[in-house]
C-alpha cells in the first residue's frame, strides 16, 4: 500500500484554524460574562440596600460551620476595594490584614492595582481574619488540591452563588453578578468625586469610554441632558 506524505498545513488552513480558535474564545468570554454579570449588572445605588447585604452576611457568619467561607469578609472586600472577583479569590491573609493599602497584580490586565482601605474597613477586615495564618487564603474553601492536599480559595462560581443568595434575602430585584460589588464601589467613588480619570485608574480600565459604559454613565448623562432640555409640545 502506497504511503502518502502528510500535506503541510497551508496558509488558508492556518487562517481557518485561527478563526475557529477565535470563535471558541469568544464563546468562552460570553459565557464568563453571563456568569459574572460584567456587562449586565448595575451598581447598588441605595446605601440602605448595601447595608442590608452587609447585615445578611454578618448573620450568616454568626451561624457558619467551622472552615466555611466568611460571607461578611467577601462583601467587605468587594464593596471596599472594587477588585474583580478573580483577584478577590486570590488574596492571601497577608495581603489585607492590618493593611492600609491593597496592592496586587490584577489577574485580567497584569497591571498593578493599588487601593487604599478606609480605616474602619481596615479594622473590620482584620477582625474578620482573626485566627488565620498570613499564608492562608483570605476567602478559603473547604476543598483541597488532589495532588498537594493544600487548601484552595473559593471559586468564582461559589462567589456568584453567595452573592445571588444575599441579593435574594435582601429583596434586591435587579440582576446581580460577580461585578455587582465592584460596580457599587465604582459608583460610590464617582458620586463622591465626579472624577472620571480617577475612577478609570482605580478600575484599571484602558479608557474613560470603557469606564463610562461600564457603569452606564453614558446613558445616565444622556438622560440628565434630556431632562434639562426645553420641552417642545
Amino acid at each position: 500500500m502506497k504511503a502518502y506524505a502528510r500535506r503541510p498545513v497551508g496558509f488558508t488552513e492556518n487562517i481557518a484554524l485561527e478563526e475557529q480558535e477565535r470563535q471558541r474564545e469568544e464563546r468562552r468570554r460570553q459565557h464568563a460574562s453571563k456568569l459574572t454579570g460584567a456587562h449586565t449588572t448595575m451598581p447598588i445605588k441605595d446605601m440602605r440596600m448595601v447595608n442590608r447585604w452587609v447585615q445578611i452576611a454578618k448573620k450568616h457568619d454568626a451561624n457558619r460551620q467551622r472552615g466555611g467561607v466568611s460571607w461578611y469578609l467577601l462583601v467587605l472586600l468587594g464593596f471596599n476595594t472594587g477588585l474583580r472577583i478573580g483577584d478577590l479569590c486570590k488574596l492571601r491573609v497577608r495581603d489585607v490584614r492590618d493593611r492600609e493599602r491593597v496592592r496586587i497584580i490584577a489577574e485580567k490586565t497584569g497591571k498593578m492595582t493599588d487601593i487604599k482601605l478606609q480605616y474602619a474597613a481596615q479594622k473590620a477586615i482584620s477582625a474578620a481574619l482573626a485566627g488565620l495564618d498570613d499564608d492562608d487564603w483570605a476567602l478559603g474553601s473547604r476543598q483541597k488540591g488532589r495532588k498537594d492536599g493544600q487548601k484552595k480559595p473559593i471559586s468564582r462560581q461559589r462567589c456568584y452563588g453567595i452573592i445571588t443568595q444575599i441579593a435574594r434575602e435582601a429583596g434586591f430585584d435587579e440582576h446581580v453578578g460577580c461585578h455587582t460589588m465592584r460596580k457599587t464601589f465604582a459608583w460610590n467613588m464617582y458620586k463622591t468625586t465626579g472624577n472620571l480619570p480617577m475612577l478609570q485608574k482605580a478600575l484599571n480600565h484602558s479608557s474613560q469610554e470603557v469606564t463610562l459604559h461600564y457603569l452606564g454613565l453614558d446613558q445616565v448623562a444622556m438622560d440628565e441632558a434630556i431632562d434639562k432640555m426645553p420641552t417642545i409640545m
